[in-house]
């Protein structure tokens, strides 16, 4: 049985957040692996409200800085909200303090804007989610794919689902019956959305 990530305490976000306020020699590579994560949601975020390629580097810089300014008093506490939420929150700033008047948004600049409209959180909610499953499927292919024995299940899920190719056309190819193939869908997708829940838990 494949396990999700929540049996590896490195792996959550209330893990990450620790450690990144621990001030121990593995502090930056905390930071390495909270910048790697969240920085891709904040890229798309905000080439989805438009903003300049030129922009986007210097805003996900100043969202990350303001980050850490506070990360030595930061207390993640589930209760309060999720940390999706907060991030989100620390974006939009960050955007209406650099672009609030620039851009618009339904006839409205940005400044006007608040981070809870329906709208903002539908945009960022969606990017969330799309990030979250390319996570799990990294985890998952490096899952599958350090295991003789199940590399060619992987083989065949991304061949089958990803690439979208024949199920017979595959089945030929990596030399197993089609039925295999239909069951290495199946236990592969099981995989990714055991993953995807175990996000849900423990990132916020």
């Amino acid at each position: 049985m494949d396990s999700p990530s929540k049996l590896n305490p490195a792996n959550t976000c209330a893990t990450l957040l620790l450690r990144l306020r621990s001030g121990s020699e593995s502090t930056e590579i905390a930071w390495r692996e909270f910048y790697d994560r969240y920085s891709p949601i904040i890229v798309a975020f905000a080439r989805k409200m438009g903003a300049k390629s030129q922009d986007i580097g210097d805003m996900v810089q100043e969202v990350m800085l303001g980050f850490f300014s506070v990360a030595p008093e930061f207390v993640y506490d589930p209760a309060k909200g999720r940390f999706r939420a907060y991030l989100k929150t620390c974006t939009w700033r960050i955007f209406q303090k650099r672009l609030g008047k620039e851009l618009r948004l339904g006839g409205r600049s940005l400044e006007q804007v608040d981070p809870a409209e329906v709208q903002i959180d539908t945009v960022w909610n969606d990017i969330w989610e799309r990030e979250k499953l390319h996570r799990a499927l990294d985890i998952v292919r490096d899952r599958y794919l350090s295991q003789p024995t199940k590399a060619k299940t992987f083989k065949a899920f991304e061949m089958y689902v990803l690439l979208e190719r024949d199920a017979e056309v595959v089945a030929r190819e990596l030399e197993m019956s089609v039925d295999s193939v239909h069951q290495a869908k199946a236990r592969v997708s099981k995989a990714l959305r055991a993953e995807a829940i175990a996000m849900d838990e423990t990132a916020g």
